[in-house]
């Protein structure tokens, strides 16, 4: 009876979806543009507010700041923050923002968002930006 039991959880086992990775390191690319669809998505349902949170970029831009994990964390903080919450986004954009130290690429590069972007369209163009350059650290 066991040894069915062990059978049968094993064929069982790799058919489930796995999580989100734990381990550090820069997210593959396929999570990367899951959320740039998830993204738009939203832009559609939340243009109203998508106002709102543009503000607070626009503040680091007149500031000058051209850090593009700054921005990442500064579009996560925002989501906290607004009434409809979208916590499965923001879980995928905090995996993300976690291996902003390993993810080369988006430190050596500049990213600002635009003027004439409303708050979703420029989080949708980081993530562009994000995924071009997200690349492991080579060790030789």
């Amino acid at each position: 009876m066991l040894l069915l039991l062990c059978l049968l959880l094993s064929c069982w086992a790799p058919s489930r979806p796995s999580p989100l990775p734990l381990v550090k390191g820069c997210p593959i690319s396929s999570l990367r543009k899951e959320v740039i669809q998830d993204v738009q998505g939203l832009q559609v349902r939340l243009n109203v507010y998508a106002l709102l949170l543009q503000n607070n970029i626009i503040l680091m831009m007149e500031q000058g700041e051209e850090n593009a994990v700054v921005y990442l964390e500064e579009f996560i903080k925002a989501l906290e923050r607004s009434k409809k919450k979208q916590l499965e986004l923001i879980h995928k954009l905090r995996s993300i923002y976690a291996a902003r130290e390993t993810c080369t690429g988006w430190l050596k590069h500049k990213w600002e968002p635009m003027e004439n972007y409303d708050f979703f369209k420029n989080l949708e163009e980081l993530l562009k930006f994000l995924n071009m350059y997200g690349f492991l650290e080579e060790t030789t």
